[in-house]
């Protein structure tokens, strides 16, 4: 689950995850699969997202395929939702109802499209998306701001996305061999793990257990003192 703070006029929104799993790794065609019920909830007005992620079928006309309704704060439906999650989503309002909503909805006057991917791009391994190859992505200037222990500087990731596949599986071996260790040494010192930038606190309104930032991350990066961090890689 996961918050946004209701401060300076925002909404607060919590979501819950759905299940995701690969298959076709013994084939050599691996394909990640999202299923199950995913909770959207607006705690400032009391609305609700329900979308059920069907589980990939057979056929491949079943792949991918999401259905939803909202629902406002009495429970009563005010959209329906329908489409494939890789590639579009449509919506409609059906006040009082749920209706089956998709590209071939029978009053697709009505329908319009809530999201929509962007196309992949070409010669980019694993079928990455854009959005995706930004979050490991090293720009100009970046790595001067980031603590050491930022993945972007994970080596066997590096490796990987650079194509060095046999670089990747032994920087893997080691980097985890390292991180085991390390907790092995706190167990018998007795030593709980404390995260260096967030702590455990309750959420006042939904009552959820969450992380929060504590602002100290910014307070180092502006002071570039990376000491309170851990030799990881």
């Amino acid at each position: 689950m996961h918050l946004r703070p209701a401060s300076g006029g925002e909404e607060l929104y919590t979501w819950k995850k759905v299940t995701s799993s690969v298959i076709g790794i013994i084939t050599g065609s691996p394909t990640v699969d999202n299923y199950g019920l995913m909770e959207i909830k607006n705690w400032t007005t009391g609305d609700v997202c329900y979308l059920d992620f069907k589980p990939r079928g057979w056929k491949a006309s079943s792949a991918y395929q999401v259905t939803g309704r909202v629902v406002d704060g009495e429970g009563s439906t005010k959209w329906s939702i329908g489409g494939r999650w890789n590639d579009k989503i449509y919506a409609r309002h059906t006040p009082g109802f749920e209706a089956q909503v998709s590209e071939q909805d029978p009053e697709s006057a009505k329908t319009f499209i809530v999201w929509q991917s962007n196309p992949r791009p070409s010669g980019i391994p694993f079928n990455l998306t854009p959005f995706v190859i930004t979050l490991n992505a090293l720009t100009d200037g970046l790595e001067e701001f980031l603590p050491p222990t930022d993945t972007r500087l994970r080596p066997d990731q590096r490796a990987m996305e650079d194509g060095e596949y046999d670089l990747a599986a032994t920087e893997k071996h080691r980097v985890e061999e390292k991180q085991r260790a390390k907790r092995r040494e706190r167990e018998i010192k007795g030593e709980e793990y404390q995260p260096k930038w967030f702590t455990r606190e309750t959420h006042p309104i939904t009552g959820e257990s969450y992380w929060a930032h504590d602002g100290s991350y910014w307070k180092s990066r502006d002071a570039q003192d990376w000491s309170a961090c851990e030799d990881i890689f």
